[in-house]
């Protein structure tokens, strides 16, 4: 801002001024750019009062530039008041103190200790100031003079003062010699008349026309070498009056030239202060936020509300999605509709519209195009909404209905893809809290392990027999012994005759008998001897041991060839019995013979009858 001023208050800044005869609060106006100060009526219509650093004040109150010489200068630009660094003052110029050629500009020479300026037409001289060996444009180099080129509107004759090689502003080569542009207010044009490639001061360049520049036209105005014009200064056509779109020119010391506004600003007064963005930016305090979404054109006052998307985008509740042609190319569970749009009402996937569905998500079932909720709890009841199949993690099925798991119940329950579990733990549904009856949980927290008294058969865990403690080979084949039973040597468990028994004895169903006297399957007592079948003659020691046992030192503490050890017991692989005793044995013999006399007395009778025949 230049400030404000009324008649009595003027608080202009920079080089503004309040214009004459204000008497009500108005804004401060620019001065041009060569016055420091100035006065006047309007931005238009003003006189210079002081001028910048380089530049003297005519009688006409107009600010010129001083000689090149000059650092200031007074009253014409000859008269200096003051040289640059390292000149000094001669008289009303400046010069600049030499020792050799190369301490002076190209178009002097080193004389008399300061460097001389050749002869005007000259750009450079050598020995004196009239021995020319450069001439300006418009000149050309005639032995060691510069001559005035006598082709008309030529720039350049090289030697023939009568034959130009480049012609002035507005003017074409043809030849020799030099004729206008056919373009109006055209400054260069090809080689071919009709066609302009840069126009005069103060004009624009479109289609092979020089349009008088306009701040509304929004064109390239040419302007000297200034760029980024719409119109060129009011009374220096080689500054910049108005900027192009993007661009904005200062009322300070740069204001001769447009300067970009910042980065995503279309339109600004200053670098810090923007009047409208690009796309995907909306304007706030000055400033261009970019819109939250990365496809969004427009997005006026908010950067989280859209209501332009960029081409290839549609919108929907202020987001730009990605149009698309195909059902391929959207989510499983989405349609082609422009853009890709989710279904609804429940569908994993649809057809035709977003609420048809072909398919549900779980804990629903299709019906009719629609898709129906199964009951509570259930996640799968394809086929009757009524009755499920698979119940959520933490329930049990139980004919249909999904029930909340408590681990009292036999029925397994759902808890991801683990099984045989009872209960789910409480931070993970997917997994086993607790197993089932006959199945044990692992470190890894599965139930795929038989707990004690339990056997793997295939894939189910089946119940040992009830005397078993432990089973390996069969439910009736046990490791080990339930307490108050003890294990026999074909892998049985019977009970425990217990302190009943003597030293000498076995247990033999449920009473004790004679080691070696019956059929023994169990060891005999003999003080803490194990594994015995009898005992030595004072009972502490084995005098021989059960089937599976090797006989070393009165100990039967080791396996016999060919017998298994399941655990602490041996168990032969041989169908084998105890001996028996003495009276045992006559017994069987009698009966033996009872038997054969039987079988021969029927056998004579038969022989006898027949031969009386």
């Amino acid at each position: 801002m230049l400030g404000t001023c009324s008649g009595s208050t003027n608080n202009c800044t920079g080089n503004s001024f309040c214009p004459d005869s204000t008497t009500t609060s108005t804004d401060c106006l620019p001065c041009k750019y060569e016055c420091l100060t100035c006065s006047g009526t309007s931005a238009d219509n003003t006189i210079c009062k002081t001028c910048r650093a380089g530049m003297y004040l005519t009688t006409r109150k107009t600010c010129n530039y001083c000689d090149p010489t000059c650092l200031t200068c007074a009253t014409s630009q000859y008269t200096c008041t003051s040289c640059r660094e390292g000149d000094r003052p001669r008289g009303d110029i400046c010069v600049t103190p030499c020792t050799s050629k190369s301490d002076c500009a190209s178009n002097q020479i080193c004389g008399n200790t300061f460097c001389l300026t050749c002869f005007s037409a000259c750009t450079s001289c050598v020995g004196s100031l009239v021995n020319c060996t450069n001439c300006s444009k418009g000149y050309a180099l005639v032995g060691t003079s510069c001559r005035h080129c006598t082709a008309r509107n030529c720039d350049n004759c090289d030697g023939q003062l009568n034959t130009c090689k480049k012609c002035n502003s507005g003017f074409r080569l043809q030849g020799t010699a030099c004729q206008p542009c056919a373009v109006t207010n055209c400054s260069n044009c090809a080689a071919s008349k009709d066609t302009c490639e840069l126009c005069k001061n103060n004009y624009s360049l479109s289609n092979n026309t020089c349009t008088a520049c306009a701040e509304n036209l929004n064109q390239q105005c040419q302007c000297g070498m200034a760029e980024n014009c719409t119109t060129c200064g009011a009374s220096n056509s080689g500054v910049c009056g108005s900027c192009l779109p993007g661009f904005f020119k200062g009322t300070d010391a740069g204001s001769d030239t447009c300067t970009a506004c910042s980065a995503n600003c279309i339109n600004c007064t200053s670098n810090s202060v923007c009047t409208s963005c690009a796309n995907g930016f909306f304007l706030k305090g000055g400033k261009c936020v970019v819109c939250d979404d990365a496809n969004c054109k427009t997005c006026p006052g908010k950067k989280d509300t859209c209501t332009v998307c960029k081409d290839g985008f549609s919108i929907l509740e202020n987001k730009c999605i990605k149009q698309c042609s195909s059902r391929v190319e959207c989510k499983s569970n989405q349609i082609c509709d422009t853009i890709c749009k989710d279904c609804t009402g429940n569908c994993a996937t649809c057809k035709g519209s977003v609420a048809t569905c072909l398919t549900c998500e779980s804990s629903f079932i299709l019906d009719g195009g629609k898709c129906s909720s199964c009951p509570n709890n259930c996640v799968n009841c394809d086929g009757d909404k009524n009755y499920c199949k698979i119940c959520k993690d933490g329930f049990f099925n139980q004919d249909g209905t999904c029930t909340e798991c408590d681990g009292k119940n036999s029925e397994k329950c759902t808890c991801g893809e683990a099984v045989n579990c009872a209960t789910c733990e409480a931070s993970n549904k997917s997994k086993c809290g607790t197993c089932i009856i006959g199945y044990k949980k692992a470190d890894d927290g599965t139930c795929q392990i038989c707990d004690d008294g339990y056997l793997m058969m295939g894939i189910v865990c089946e119940k040992c027999n009830d005397t078993c403690a432990t089973c390996s080979k069969g439910v009736d084949v046990c490791d080990t012994c339930q307490v108050g039973h003890q294990i026999t040597i074909h892998q049985t468990c019977q009970t425990d005759c217990g302190t009943v028994l003597a030293e000498g004895n076995a247990c033999i169903g449920d009473s004790a008998a004679t080691c070696g006297d019956k059929v023994q399957t169990t060891e005999c007592k003999c003080t803490n001897a194990k594994n015995c079948l009898i005992c030595n003659h004072n009972n502490t020691k084995c005098g021989s041991c059960l089937p599976g046992y090797k006989f070393e030192s009165d100990e039967c503490q080791k396996c016999d060839d060919g017998a298994e050890q399941t655990g602490a017991f041996c168990f032969s692989t041989r169908k084998e019995y105890v001996s028996l005793s003495g009276g045992t044995v006559t017994k069987i013999v009698i009966a033996v013979l009872v038997v054969a006399g039987g079988a021969g007395g029927v056998l004579t009778y038969y022989f006898i009858k027949k031969a009386k025949k």
